[in-house]
């Protein structure tokens, strides 16, 4: 099993880079028939910054669920992270936002403080004004 970096996952999803987008997305390719590839929470994080630069939120989420559920892909805490996609599509403010919301009530957070304003509306989320 490897653990790919953000970068990778980004070449291999944006394809803006001739040269090292097939490259990323060959080794996620044998990675995912082989050994399989480990996906951390905070790699998810990462790539949902990366992304919403190009892509709508709906396509990010989808693409996360995709890889929940895909053949050789193993997600760190995939039941927080499903967590966070279905809170970001009912609620407020982006994902990795609510990642880390999602994370803190698995540990025992009874609630998520915030100066972002969008962010601020989600339940259990109180904004600092």
């Amino acid at each position: 099993m490897i653990v790919a970096d953000t970068n990778v996952w980004a070449r291999a999803y944006l394809r803006d880079d001739a040269a090292q987008t097939p490259k990323a997305q060959k080794l996620l390719a044998e990675a995912q028939a082989s050994g399989g590839v480990f996906v951390p929470l905070v790699v998810l994080a990462e790539l949902a910054w990366v992304l919403r630069a190009k892509w709508r939120r709906e396509s990010i989420l989808a693409t996360f669920e995709e890889l929940l559920s895909a053949h050789g892909v193993t997600v760190e805490a995939a039941l927080i992270a499903q967590s966070a996609i279905k809170a970001t599509r009912e609620g407020n403010g982006g994902f990795a936002d609510h990642l880390i919301a999602q994370v803190g009530f698995q540990n025992g957070a009874t609630e998520t403080v915030t100066f972002d304003e969008s962010f601020g509306k989600a339940a259990r989320v109180r904004r600092l004004g």
